[in-house]
């Protein structure tokens, strides 16, 4: 925990992961999964089964993250990550619902596997936390326009 003084105003703020870093680290992972999704053999009864339609919207996103976190203001990294987190969260959330009946498809790819759900409902999480946590001081501050 670190204390930080402006003026007549103390704010407490933990270092780690900030919509920056989130945008960077996951856009990349993403990025590299949706690539390697394309060269890897994967079948329908796979742990986490990677189809084209989840390789392109990984890919996609992926890219559009890292370009987020490097280029725009700290304000729109945080709705970005925020639009992103609970548009993993509602395909969680929709894999989930639909796993034991005998359509797995969500217009663009497959969640069969409780497993991806799982993953989608962990990615969306962390997003939110990200996005609803401030980790800076300024983040605490409105219309700073510093990227973090």
């Amino acid at each position: 925990m670190v204390t930080v003084k402006y003026g007549p105003i103390t704010k407490y703020y933990a270092k780690g992961l900030t919509v920056r870093r989130a945008l960077l680290i996951f856009g990349l992972l993403l990025a590299t999964v949706g690539v390697a999704g394309f060269f890897l053999d994967s079948n329908a009864g796979d742990a986490y089964h990677l189809d084209t339609g989840q390789n392109i919207a990984y890919l996609i996103i992926g890219l559009a993250s890292l370009y987020v976190g490097e280029v725009w203001s700290s304000d729109a990294k945080r709705i970005f990550l925020g639009i992103i987190g609970a548009v993993f969260l509602g395909v969680a959330i929709a894999g989930f619902a639909i796993a034991g009946g005998e359509g797995h498809d969500l217009g663009i790819f497959d969640v069969e596997n409780p497993w991806e759900n799982i993953v989608h409902l962990l990615l969306g999480l962390v997003f939110q936390a990200v996005v609803f946590y401030p980790r800076r001081f300024r983040d605490y501050s409105l219309g700073t326009n510093v990227s973090d």
